[in-house]
């Protein structure tokens, strides 16, 4: 890590994981610095790289997405990295994982408006010499985000 973190740099991590659209005044407001200081917070997490982004969550089930699929696959070693940008070229996939494994070495997740689109996506798969070894249909996924306020960050040597 290029910065250390204090206490208001991790709330500051806390609290735009869970609303990324916070205006810096109500940043302030709930961390109890000035807006300015938010401001300049804010800046130097972006450019240490600590902060790379900000994103927009769909609810797919809401935009009759309602079938969510995962592929596991397997693709030689060599061409993971190229075949896991291929792969997220279909429309319909949201995510690609690469695993460091020889077998069942890429994960990839799917959304589709009907379960008969498994079939449709898995020869999209194929196509790029993939071979697909399991396909599953998501009941559901559980995520949160990292509370800063209960991990201990070590400190890289530099």
């Amino acid at each position: 890590m290029d910065i250390e973190l204090d206490d208001i740099d991790r709330q500051l991590l806390d609290l735009v994981q869970a609303n990324a659209r916070y205006k810096a005044i109500d940043l302030a407001s709930e961390v109890g610095v000035s807006d300015n200081t938010i401001h300049n917070r804010m800046s130097r997490l972006e450019e240490a790289g600590i902060i790379t982004g900000y994103t927009t969550e769909l609810d797919y089930d809401r935009l009759g997405l309602t079938f969510y699929f995962h592929f596991t696959c397997t693709t030689r070693i060599s061409e993971r990295a190229a075949v896991a940008d291929r792969v997220m070229e279909i429309p319909e996939v949201v995510n690609v994982t690469e695993l460091m494994t020889g077998h069942e070495n890429l994960l990839v997740k799917a959304v589709g408006a009907v379960d008969e689109e498994i079939t449709r996506i898995a020869e999209q798969i194929d196509k790029f010499q993939v071979e697909i070894n399991d396909e599953n249909l998501i009941r559901a996924e559980h995520s949160k985000p990292i509370d800063f306020s209960e991990i201990r960050l070590v400190e890289s040597e530099g």
